[in-house]
């Protein structure tokens, strides 16, 4: 299998600028030599990550996430390290010596899993396809849906039998690894399929792997319109959007994404060619999704069914994005209506329109408090007010509050002045807010002063090439093994390059994510960018104390398991040896 070299990856990662990268991303401000973001990594609201065009490196001093533009893009698309390779690749146009079935990396862990779902959904496509999926597919085209998208989302067919659960102890699957995928189960001592005679839809994860399935009738045969797979170890709604990995490149480029509550209302926009739509799946958004949707675009609009139940998904999902500090805007459909059938009745001009005009969550939120209440009655107004007057302490835009405060007043003939007042006393009864950075909490193992001496080390062998010489002139020993390894690493390429670049040096580990989490780890170090030379041998000197130790220790051992007084006095010997050449503190 062909394999990208080192030098190709360096290449690629000096044909691109790290700035203009993460910049296609997230807002970047200039503050001296260097910008600053929000961190995407944790739950930010003060710029925290600072990017070095300089050393075109990303470092965040809250939760320590740092990297060249390769592993910004593996934690912010979730991609492996080849697959953000290609992309910066495509990017800059080189071409790579990889084949395109390349595309993910393997986890043995589950591999076995992900080729039961690819096999199985190869399956059902093709059963789709036979004489016994003629009536399943002339429902999917009495529901516009066109050959186009039956294949680009890889809708099947599940058959009567058993076919399936045959197909896959053939292909020498255990019944555990079977049962566990959720598509058969065993009863009776018999392996039988979940999904029986229902039109399949593939459920995948952030890269685009299938990872489960949706199952829906096409006839009057079954009650239950849909049978969805059960949760497993990759199956996890709360952590997922449908459509991610199709839709991320469209949003991206059209700054705008549409959230959706299931994956139909999702086919139903794409269809009519709108691609930048993702789903929730039909379950209450957790904080896991609102940060995947806050990766997609700076624009959040939200179109879930003009129905009751609709507008309480609307609110939730959008207090959920407020709660990190997005603020999405929002469609509403008339009459009840889903996606699906605003686009039948209406027309998809109509829906556009409705995309290019949304309203604003906050104006959502008001007109839904107002729904139902009798402006005749005070008692009705009052408690309208208090309700609305509750949003609008959340709200820190002066001019919004203002113009807010002007509507309710005109809807409800209460003052300006008294709903200020109102207002004030609301935002008064709030506890203060601290405006210091937020501390991202993280179980803080206190360091020794041997794996302070070895990560300090560390961090300097990155930065200066001089470093790298003291530590091979010494060949200082560190008392971790990943420190070790590591340290090697950095040697062999400094060997290879003459120099040390943090950036390229990060291509270098390429997937060695051991190395790569810890080089993260020792570059988030706040320690001063020059270094002393005595300073570095202070190092060397904790580092050998360590070895002496690690000695000692070894020797005291032989000398109580020593049975042979000759040798034991031999033993004795270097021992008291050892400790007169040193001063060894505790």
């Amino acid at each position: 299998m062909p394999k990208i070299s080192n030098d190709l990856i360096i290449e690629i990662r000096n044909k691109v600028d790290i700035v203009d990268v993460i910049s296609e991303y997230l807002p970047l401000t200039q503050k001296g030599k260097n910008y600053f973001a929000l961190c995407p990594f944790h739950d930010d609201h003060s710029p925290s990550m600072s990017i070095s065009p300089e050393k075109q490196i990303y470092t965040c001093f809250v939760c320590g996430a740092s990297g060249n533009v390769f592993t910004f893009l593996m934690e912010y698309e979730h991609l492996n390290f080849i697959e953000a390779v290609k992309l910066m690749a495509n990017k800059v146009g080189v071409s790579l010596p990889i084949s395109d079935y390349i595309k993910f990396k393997k986890n043995d862990q589950y591999e076995n899993l992900y080729k039961i779902y690819d096999l199985s959904n190869k399956f059902y496509q093709n059963y789709l396809n036979t004489a016994n999926g003629k009536d399943a597919k002339e429902y999917l085209y009495q529901r516009n849906f066109t050959d186009e998208i039956i294949n680009e989302f890889q809708i099947g067919l599940a058959p009567f039998n058993n076919k399936v659960s045959n197909l896959l102890q053939k292909n020498k699957f255990s019944i555990t690894e079977i049962t566990e995928s959720g598509i058969c189960n065993f009863n009776n001592d018999e392996l039988k399929d979940i999904f029986v005679n229902r039109i399949m839809f593939p459920l995948w994860n952030l890269s685009g792997q299938v990872i489960g399935f949706s199952g829906r009738i096409y006839s009057e045969l079954d009650t239950a319109k849909y049978i969805n797979s059960k949760e497993s170890k990759l199956f996890k709604k709360g952590e997922l959007l449908y459509n991610y990995h199709r839709a991320k490149d469209e949003a991206r480029r059209q700054k705008k994404v549409i959230i959706v509550e299931g994956f139909m209302d999702v086919l139903a926009l794409y269809k009519h060619g709108v691609k930048n739509v993702v789903a929730t799946m039909g379950t209450a958004i957790t904080h896991e999704q609102a940060l995947l949707i806050k990766k997609l675009a700076s624009q959040i609009i939200l179109c879930f069914d003009g129905d009751e139940a609709g507008a309480k998904a609307t609110i939730n999902c959008g207090n959920e994005l407020s709660n990190i500090n997005v603020i999405p805007q929002v469609i509403r459909l008339s009459d009840n209506f889903d996606p699906d059938d605003y686009i039948e009745k209406k027309g998809i001009n109509a829906f556009l329109k409705q995309i290019e005009e949304p309203v604003s969550f906050i104006n959502y939120k008001i007109e839904y408090l107002k729904k139902e209440k009798n402006f005749n009655d005070p008692n009705a107004i009052s408690l309208y007010i208090d309700e609305v007057i509750k949003e609008l302490s959340n709200i820190n835009d002066t001019v919004v509050r203002e113009l807010l405060l002007q509507k309710i007043s005109a809807e409800t003939n209460v003052s300006i002045e008294t709903l200020t007042n109102i207002l004030n006393k609301e935002i008064n009864k709030k506890p203060k807010i601290n405006n210091k950075k937020p501390e991202v909490k993280k179980s803080v193992k206190r360091l020794n002063k041997y794996e302070q001496a070895e990560q300090r080390m560390l961090y300097y062998m990155l930065h200066y090439k001089e470093v790298i010489k003291i530590y091979k002139n010494h060949n200082c020993y560190f008392p971790n093994q990943i420190a070790r390894y590591l340290a090697s690493e950095i040697v062999q390429y400094y060997d290879k390059y003459k120099n040390i670049e943090i950036a390229d040096y990060l291509s270098y580990l390429g997937d060695k994510e051991e190395l790569v989490n810890l080089t993260t780890k020792i570059m988030a170090l706040q320690l001063p960018e020059e270094y002393l030379e005595d300073e570095i041998n202070d190092y060397i000197k904790v580092l050998d104390e360590f070895t002496i130790n690690l000695e000692l220790n070894n020797l005291e051992e032989q000398f109580k398991k020593e049975t042979d007084i000759e040798l034991k006095t031999e033993i004795a010997t270097k021992i008291i040896e050892i400790k007169k050449g040193v001063d060894i503190s505790d």
